[in-house]
Protein backbone atom coordinates (compact mmCIF):
# COMPACT_ATOMS: atom_id res chain seq x y z
CA UNK A 1 0.00 0.00 0.00
CA UNK A 2 1.09 3.39 -0.56
CA UNK A 3 1.95 6.13 2.19
CA UNK A 4 1.77 8.84 -0.37
CA UNK A 5 -0.23 11.41 0.88
CA UNK A 6 -3.26 11.90 -1.83
CA UNK A 7 -4.27 15.82 -2.40
CA UNK A 8 -8.37 16.75 -2.22
CA UNK A 9 -9.59 17.47 -5.33
CA UNK A 10 -9.06 20.75 -6.54
CA UNK A 11 -12.09 22.86 -6.26
CA UNK A 12 -13.58 20.73 -3.35
CA UNK A 13 -15.47 22.43 -1.39
CA UNK A 14 -14.78 22.14 2.62
CA UNK A 15 -17.21 20.51 4.92
CA UNK A 16 -19.39 22.74 7.24
CA UNK A 17 -19.40 21.46 10.94
CA UNK A 18 -22.79 21.54 12.21
CA UNK A 19 -23.15 22.93 15.88
CA UNK A 20 -25.52 21.65 18.33
CA UNK A 21 -26.59 25.33 19.01
CA UNK A 22 -27.31 27.81 17.06
CA UNK A 23 -25.13 31.01 16.86
CA UNK A 24 -25.95 34.56 19.29
CA UNK A 25 -26.40 37.49 17.61
CA UNK A 26 -24.68 40.81 19.95
CA UNK A 27 -26.32 43.88 21.43
CA UNK A 28 -23.35 45.05 18.12
CA UNK A 29 -25.18 42.44 15.63
CA UNK A 30 -21.99 40.45 15.44
CA UNK A 31 -21.96 36.65 15.57
CA UNK A 32 -20.39 34.48 18.26
CA UNK A 33 -20.66 30.96 19.11
CA UNK A 34 -23.43 30.07 21.73
CA UNK A 35 -20.42 28.40 23.27
CA UNK A 36 -18.13 31.70 23.44
CA UNK A 37 -21.59 33.61 24.63
CA UNK A 38 -21.81 31.04 27.30
CA UNK A 39 -18.62 32.10 28.75
CA UNK A 40 -18.72 35.06 28.41
CA UNK A 41 -21.50 35.78 30.49
CA UNK A 42 -20.26 33.15 33.19
CA UNK A 43 -17.05 34.68 33.47
CA UNK A 44 -18.63 37.70 34.96
CA UNK A 45 -19.39 36.95 38.77
CA UNK A 46 -23.10 36.51 39.58
CA UNK A 47 -22.78 39.21 42.29
CA UNK A 48 -21.39 41.67 39.92
CA UNK A 49 -23.46 40.83 36.93
CA UNK A 50 -26.39 41.69 39.11
CA UNK A 51 -24.61 44.82 40.67
CA UNK A 52 -24.61 45.73 36.83
CA UNK A 53 -27.69 44.99 36.18
CA UNK A 54 -29.35 46.59 38.77
CA UNK A 55 -27.19 49.84 37.56
CA UNK A 56 -28.38 49.91 34.03
CA UNK A 57 -31.70 49.17 35.23
CA UNK A 58 -31.93 52.78 37.79
CA UNK A 59 -30.03 54.68 34.76
CA UNK A 60 -33.14 53.33 31.84
CA UNK A 61 -36.09 53.91 34.63
CA UNK A 62 -34.10 57.62 35.30
CA UNK A 63 -33.96 58.33 31.69
CA UNK A 64 -37.69 57.13 30.90
CA UNK A 65 -38.50 59.40 34.20
CA UNK A 66 -37.24 62.47 33.00
CA UNK A 67 -37.13 62.48 29.24
CA UNK A 68 -33.74 61.51 27.78
CA UNK A 69 -32.72 59.05 25.93
CA UNK A 70 -30.34 56.49 27.21
CA UNK A 71 -28.02 57.32 24.17
CA UNK A 72 -28.01 61.32 24.67
CA UNK A 73 -25.22 62.98 24.76
CA UNK A 74 -24.87 64.70 29.26
CA UNK A 75 -27.60 62.02 30.41
CA UNK A 76 -25.12 60.06 32.40
CA UNK A 77 -23.41 63.47 34.19
CA UNK A 78 -27.09 64.82 34.69
CA UNK A 79 -28.20 60.65 36.05
CA UNK A 80 -25.17 61.32 38.36
CA UNK A 81 -25.92 63.89 39.61
CA UNK A 82 -29.34 63.15 40.54
CA UNK A 83 -28.01 60.49 42.50
CA UNK A 84 -25.61 62.83 44.60
CA UNK A 85 -28.60 65.23 45.18
CA UNK A 86 -30.41 61.96 47.02
CA UNK A 87 -27.94 61.54 48.83
CA UNK A 88 -25.42 58.40 47.36
CA UNK A 89 -21.87 59.20 48.31
CA UNK A 90 -19.05 59.54 45.73
CA UNK A 91 -18.32 55.53 45.85
CA UNK A 92 -21.48 54.54 44.64
CA UNK A 93 -21.58 57.55 41.98
CA UNK A 94 -18.38 56.43 40.68
CA UNK A 95 -19.54 52.57 40.57
CA UNK A 96 -22.58 53.29 38.23
CA UNK A 97 -20.36 55.60 36.42
CA UNK A 98 -17.91 52.70 35.52
CA UNK A 99 -20.94 50.45 34.96
CA UNK A 100 -22.59 53.05 32.45
CA UNK A 101 -19.49 53.72 30.60
CA UNK A 102 -18.71 50.38 30.20
CA UNK A 103 -22.22 49.57 28.96
CA UNK A 104 -22.92 52.68 26.60
CA UNK A 105 -19.96 51.27 24.73
CA UNK A 106 -21.16 48.09 24.54
CA UNK A 107 -24.24 49.65 23.01
CA UNK A 108 -22.00 51.75 20.53
CA UNK A 109 -22.91 54.92 22.05
CA UNK A 110 -19.48 55.78 23.93
CA UNK A 111 -19.28 58.34 26.53
CA UNK A 112 -16.94 61.01 24.75
CA UNK A 113 -13.81 62.36 26.57
CA UNK A 114 -15.87 66.20 27.58
CA UNK A 115 -18.62 64.30 28.92
CA UNK A 116 -16.08 61.93 31.26
CA UNK A 117 -14.64 64.20 32.48
CA UNK A 118 -17.27 66.07 33.79
CA UNK A 119 -19.10 62.90 35.62
CA UNK A 120 -15.60 62.58 37.24
CA UNK A 121 -15.96 66.45 38.12
CA UNK A 122 -19.85 65.81 39.98
CA UNK A 123 -18.17 62.69 41.84
CA UNK A 124 -15.00 64.67 43.26
CA UNK A 125 -17.66 67.33 43.68
CA UNK A 126 -19.75 64.75 45.70
CA UNK A 127 -16.92 63.46 47.34
CA UNK A 128 -15.48 66.96 48.71
CA UNK A 129 -19.67 67.76 49.92
CA UNK A 130 -19.79 64.53 51.89
CA UNK A 131 -16.28 65.81 53.52
CA UNK A 132 -17.49 69.29 54.44
CA UNK A 133 -21.08 68.28 55.88
CA UNK A 134 -20.88 68.54 59.66
CA UNK A 135 -23.80 66.22 60.24
CA UNK A 136 -22.61 63.36 57.78
CA UNK A 137 -19.48 60.80 58.60
CA UNK A 138 -17.76 60.99 55.00
CA UNK A 139 -16.62 57.22 53.69
CA UNK A 140 -18.66 53.77 52.38
CA UNK A 141 -19.43 51.86 55.04
CA UNK A 142 -16.74 48.79 56.36
CA UNK A 143 -17.17 45.87 58.55
CA UNK A 144 -16.01 45.93 61.67
CA UNK A 145 -12.44 44.23 62.21
CA UNK A 146 -12.96 41.05 64.38
CA UNK A 147 -10.00 40.66 67.09
CA UNK A 148 -8.74 37.47 68.88
CA UNK A 149 -10.54 38.09 72.01
CA UNK A 150 -13.68 38.56 69.95
CA UNK A 151 -13.32 35.77 67.49
CA UNK A 152 -12.70 33.50 71.48
CA UNK A 153 -16.70 35.12 72.18
CA UNK A 154 -17.74 34.02 68.87
CA UNK A 155 -16.24 30.46 68.63
CA UNK A 156 -17.63 29.72 72.22
CA UNK A 157 -21.19 30.63 71.14
CA UNK A 158 -21.05 27.69 68.61
CA UNK A 159 -21.94 24.01 69.54
CA UNK A 160 -19.26 22.39 68.72
CA UNK A 161 -20.60 19.10 69.79
CA UNK A 162 -23.10 18.97 67.09
CA UNK A 163 -22.66 18.96 62.92
CA UNK A 164 -23.78 22.43 62.25
CA UNK A 165 -21.11 23.87 64.67
CA UNK A 166 -18.40 21.67 63.42
CA UNK A 167 -18.72 23.00 59.90
CA UNK A 168 -19.05 26.84 61.20
CA UNK A 169 -16.21 26.82 63.38
CA UNK A 170 -14.15 25.25 60.79
CA UNK A 171 -15.79 28.06 57.81
CA UNK A 172 -14.85 30.81 60.72
CA UNK A 173 -11.59 30.06 61.84
CA UNK A 174 -10.23 28.96 58.48
CA UNK A 175 -11.61 32.69 57.13
CA UNK A 176 -10.19 34.32 59.99
CA UNK A 177 -6.57 32.52 59.80
CA UNK A 178 -5.60 33.22 55.86
CA UNK A 179 -7.25 36.39 56.13
CA UNK A 180 -9.91 35.42 53.49
CA UNK A 181 -13.06 36.86 51.63
CA UNK A 182 -16.23 35.04 52.65
CA UNK A 183 -16.33 33.40 48.95
CA UNK A 184 -12.35 31.96 49.26
CA UNK A 185 -12.93 29.16 52.17
CA UNK A 186 -16.44 28.55 50.49
CA UNK A 187 -14.91 28.02 47.33
CA UNK A 188 -12.19 25.18 48.57
CA UNK A 189 -12.47 21.56 47.44
CA UNK A 190 -11.11 19.18 49.80
CA UNK A 191 -8.36 18.39 48.02
CA UNK A 192 -7.29 22.53 48.58
CA UNK A 193 -6.55 22.30 52.47
CA UNK A 194 -3.56 20.22 53.65
CA UNK A 195 -2.56 19.30 57.28
CA UNK A 196 0.98 18.63 57.44
CA UNK A 197 3.91 19.18 60.15
CA UNK A 198 6.61 21.89 59.80
CA UNK A 199 9.88 22.32 61.77
CA UNK A 200 10.86 25.89 63.12
CA UNK A 201 13.57 26.83 64.87
CA UNK A 202 12.61 27.89 68.42
CA UNK A 203 14.27 30.70 71.00
CA UNK A 204 17.28 28.48 70.81
CA UNK A 205 17.91 27.86 67.62
CA UNK A 206 16.17 24.13 67.71
CA UNK A 207 14.34 22.84 65.28
CA UNK A 208 10.82 21.68 66.57
CA UNK A 209 8.08 20.18 64.88
CA UNK A 210 4.71 22.46 64.67
CA UNK A 211 1.17 21.76 62.94
CA UNK A 212 0.65 23.53 59.55
CA UNK A 213 -2.12 23.70 57.25
CA UNK A 214 -1.51 24.52 53.83
CA UNK A 215 -4.61 26.10 51.63
CA UNK A 216 -4.27 25.98 47.84
CA UNK A 217 -6.63 29.72 46.81
CA UNK A 218 -6.94 28.13 43.14
CA UNK A 219 -9.51 31.73 42.44
CA UNK A 220 -10.20 34.68 43.99
CA UNK A 221 -11.32 38.60 43.41
CA UNK A 222 -7.86 39.48 42.82
CA UNK A 223 -7.31 36.56 41.01
CA UNK A 224 -9.50 35.96 37.88
CA UNK A 225 -7.16 34.63 35.68
CA UNK A 226 -6.85 31.68 38.05
CA UNK A 227 -3.06 31.51 38.52
CA UNK A 228 -3.95 30.35 42.45
CA UNK A 229 -2.00 30.86 45.39
CA UNK A 230 -1.13 29.05 48.72
CA UNK A 231 -1.74 30.39 51.73
CA UNK A 232 0.54 28.94 54.88
CA UNK A 233 -1.03 28.86 58.73
CA UNK A 234 0.76 27.38 62.00
CA UNK A 235 -1.24 25.84 63.96
CA UNK A 236 -1.70 29.00 67.08
CA UNK A 237 -1.20 27.60 70.47
CA UNK A 238 -4.82 27.87 71.61
CA UNK A 239 -7.02 24.60 70.30
CA UNK A 240 -10.23 26.17 70.68
CA UNK A 241 -8.91 28.95 68.12
CA UNK A 242 -7.07 26.73 66.22
CA UNK A 243 -8.09 26.41 62.14
CA UNK A 244 -6.43 22.85 62.00
CA UNK A 245 -8.29 21.36 65.14
CA UNK A 246 -11.49 22.74 63.54
CA UNK A 247 -10.84 21.01 60.30
CA UNK A 248 -10.19 17.73 61.46
CA UNK A 249 -13.32 18.09 63.66
CA UNK A 250 -15.26 18.78 60.24
CA UNK A 251 -13.48 16.11 58.41
CA UNK A 252 -14.08 13.78 60.88
CA UNK A 253 -17.83 14.59 60.55
CA UNK A 254 -17.60 14.00 56.76
CA UNK A 255 -16.12 10.66 57.25
CA UNK A 256 -18.71 9.32 59.50
CA UNK A 257 -21.35 10.10 56.85
CA UNK A 258 -19.02 8.46 54.11
CA UNK A 259 -18.62 12.08 52.46
CA UNK A 260 -15.01 12.56 52.69
CA UNK A 261 -15.03 12.41 48.70
CA UNK A 262 -13.95 14.94 46.41
CA UNK A 263 -16.12 17.40 46.12
CA UNK A 264 -16.49 21.14 48.05
CA UNK A 265 -14.84 21.54 51.52
CA UNK A 266 -17.06 23.43 53.83
CA UNK A 267 -20.89 21.37 52.63
CA UNK A 268 -24.29 22.41 53.30
CA UNK A 269 -26.08 21.10 55.99
CA UNK A 270 -30.42 21.08 56.14
CA UNK A 271 -32.41 21.60 59.35
CA UNK A 272 -32.71 17.73 59.33
CA UNK A 273 -28.89 17.45 59.47
CA UNK A 274 -28.43 15.85 56.33
CA UNK A 275 -25.20 17.09 54.83
CA UNK A 276 -23.53 18.01 51.06
CA UNK A 277 -25.87 16.59 48.28
CA UNK A 278 -28.57 15.02 50.24
CA UNK A 279 -29.33 18.30 51.99
CA UNK A 280 -32.92 19.45 51.00
CA UNK A 281 -32.95 23.25 49.95
CA UNK A 282 -31.99 25.45 46.74
CA UNK A 283 -28.87 23.97 44.93
CA UNK A 284 -26.18 25.57 43.23
CA UNK A 285 -25.69 26.82 39.49
CA UNK A 286 -22.45 24.85 39.22
CA UNK A 287 -23.59 21.19 39.23
CA UNK A 288 -19.85 20.29 40.64
CA UNK A 289 -20.76 22.22 43.77
CA UNK A 290 -24.18 21.18 44.67
CA UNK A 291 -23.53 20.43 48.51
CA UNK A 292 -20.80 23.07 48.71
CA UNK A 293 -21.76 26.47 50.51
CA UNK A 294 -21.87 30.03 49.19
CA UNK A 295 -19.82 33.20 50.38
CA UNK A 296 -23.91 33.76 51.56
CA UNK A 297 -23.29 31.22 54.24
CA UNK A 298 -19.75 32.19 55.71
CA UNK A 299 -21.58 35.57 55.63
CA UNK A 300 -24.25 34.43 57.65
CA UNK A 301 -22.52 32.34 60.00
CA UNK A 302 -20.01 35.23 61.26
CA UNK A 303 -23.12 37.84 61.10
CA UNK A 304 -25.13 35.26 63.34
CA UNK A 305 -22.18 34.52 65.87
CA UNK A 306 -21.52 37.88 66.37
CA UNK A 307 -24.90 38.38 67.35
CA UNK A 308 -24.76 35.87 69.64
CA UNK A 309 -21.73 37.25 71.19
CA UNK A 310 -23.06 40.22 71.88
CA UNK A 311 -20.89 42.28 69.40
CA UNK A 312 -23.81 42.91 67.26
CA UNK A 313 -27.14 44.12 68.04
CA UNK A 314 -30.08 42.51 66.72
CA UNK A 315 -32.71 44.54 65.30
CA UNK A 316 -36.29 43.50 66.86
CA UNK A 317 -39.60 43.26 64.43
CA UNK A 318 -40.78 46.83 65.52
CA UNK A 319 -37.42 47.90 64.91
CA UNK A 320 -37.30 46.34 61.29
CA UNK A 321 -40.91 47.42 60.73
CA UNK A 322 -40.20 51.29 61.65
CA UNK A 323 -37.37 51.46 58.94
CA UNK A 324 -39.17 49.52 55.99
CA UNK A 325 -41.85 51.97 57.23
CA UNK A 326 -39.70 54.64 57.15
CA UNK A 327 -38.46 53.89 53.80
CA UNK A 328 -41.80 53.71 51.76
CA UNK A 329 -43.13 56.79 53.92
CA UNK A 330 -39.94 58.71 52.09
CA UNK A 331 -40.97 57.36 48.79
CA UNK A 332 -44.16 58.00 48.62
CA UNK A 333 -43.05 61.27 50.06
CA UNK A 334 -40.47 62.16 47.27
CA UNK A 335 -43.73 60.91 44.44
CA UNK A 336 -45.67 63.69 45.60
CA UNK A 337 -43.40 65.96 45.98
CA UNK A 338 -43.92 69.18 43.13
CA UNK A 339 -40.03 69.17 41.03
CA UNK A 340 -37.50 66.86 41.10
CA UNK A 341 -34.97 68.72 42.94
CA UNK A 342 -38.31 68.32 46.39
CA UNK A 343 -38.07 64.46 45.45
CA UNK A 344 -34.11 64.61 45.63
CA UNK A 345 -34.35 66.48 49.03
CA UNK A 346 -37.05 64.19 50.50
CA UNK A 347 -35.18 60.84 49.63
CA UNK A 348 -31.27 62.66 50.79
CA UNK A 349 -32.85 63.65 54.33
CA UNK A 350 -33.97 59.90 54.84
CA UNK A 351 -30.63 58.32 53.19
CA UNK A 352 -28.67 60.05 55.30
CA UNK A 353 -30.44 59.12 58.83
CA UNK A 354 -30.02 55.33 57.60
CA UNK A 355 -26.11 55.79 57.32
CA UNK A 356 -26.38 57.40 60.44
CA UNK A 357 -27.90 54.51 61.99
CA UNK A 358 -25.95 52.14 60.48
CA UNK A 359 -22.77 53.96 61.60
CA UNK A 360 -24.34 53.98 65.03
CA UNK A 361 -23.13 50.35 65.55
CA UNK A 362 -20.89 47.72 64.96
CA UNK A 363 -21.04 45.88 61.61
CA UNK A 364 -19.38 42.68 61.91
CA UNK A 365 -19.24 40.67 58.25
CA UNK A 366 -17.56 38.35 56.42
CA UNK A 367 -15.20 40.69 55.80
CA UNK A 368 -14.52 41.30 59.70
CA UNK A 369 -12.15 38.31 59.20
CA UNK A 370 -9.95 39.63 56.97
CA UNK A 371 -9.63 43.22 58.62
CA UNK A 372 -9.07 41.66 61.66
CA UNK A 373 -6.19 39.43 60.78
CA UNK A 374 -4.58 41.75 58.86
CA UNK A 375 -4.85 44.27 61.62
CA UNK A 376 -3.79 41.86 64.54
CA UNK A 377 -0.86 41.19 62.39
CA UNK A 378 0.35 44.78 61.71
CA UNK A 379 -0.25 45.61 65.46
CA UNK A 380 2.01 42.14 66.54
CA UNK A 381 4.60 43.82 65.11
CA UNK A 382 4.56 41.29 61.45
CA UNK A 383 6.07 43.50 58.20
CA UNK A 384 3.33 44.90 55.96
CA UNK A 385 5.23 43.12 52.96
CA UNK A 386 4.91 40.20 54.86
CA UNK A 387 1.04 40.50 55.73
CA UNK A 388 0.27 41.60 51.79
CA UNK A 389 1.68 38.43 51.18
CA UNK A 390 -0.61 36.42 53.33
CA UNK A 391 -3.78 37.91 52.66
CA UNK A 392 -2.41 38.37 48.79
CA UNK A 393 -2.62 42.01 48.60
CA UNK A 394 0.09 44.13 46.63
CA UNK A 395 1.63 46.53 49.12
CA UNK A 396 0.84 49.06 46.69
CA UNK A 397 -2.77 48.53 46.94
CA UNK A 398 -4.70 51.11 47.94
CA UNK A 399 -7.34 48.33 49.73
CA UNK A 400 -4.36 47.14 51.70
CA UNK A 401 -4.17 50.76 52.75
CA UNK A 402 -7.84 50.60 53.80
CA UNK A 403 -7.37 47.81 56.43
CA UNK A 404 -4.68 49.23 58.36
CA UNK A 405 -5.15 51.08 61.70
CA UNK A 406 -5.01 54.44 60.68
CA UNK A 407 -5.07 55.74 65.10
CA UNK A 408 -1.49 55.99 66.33
CA UNK A 409 -1.50 53.91 69.98
CA UNK A 410 -1.17 56.59 72.54
CA UNK A 411 2.37 54.80 73.88
CA UNK A 412 3.84 55.95 70.44
CA UNK A 413 1.54 59.48 69.94
CA UNK A 414 4.32 61.72 68.31
CA UNK A 415 3.29 64.82 70.81
CA UNK A 416 5.20 62.86 73.48
CA UNK A 417 8.24 64.38 71.60
CA UNK A 418 7.78 67.81 72.99
CA UNK A 419 8.41 66.28 76.80
CA UNK A 420 5.53 68.26 78.16
CA UNK A 421 3.12 65.49 79.31
CA UNK A 422 2.05 64.93 82.22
Amino acid sequence: MSTDLVPAAVGAAPAVRRRAEPDVRTATGTRLTAAAARRLADSVPKNSHDARASRWRSYRDWCAAYGWALDEPNAVVSYLADLADRGHPAQTLEAHLGTLRALRAVKEAPLGDAEVKAALRIVSHRAGEEADDPDLEPGPLQADAVDLDELRLMVRKLDRTTVRGKRDAAAMLIDFWMAGRASEPARLNLHDAKITTVKIKDATGTKVPRRALIIKVRRSKADQHARGQEVRILAPGEQELCPIHALEEWLQVLADDGQLTAGPLLRRIDRHGNIGAKAAGRLTRDARRRGGITADTVNNIIKAAARAAGLTPTPTAEERAAAARAKQEAYAAAAQAPTAEQANAVLKTWRAGVRAARRAVRRITGHSMRRGWIQAALAAGAPAEVVAAHSRHSLRSSAFDAYRKKTIPWSQNPTLILGLAA
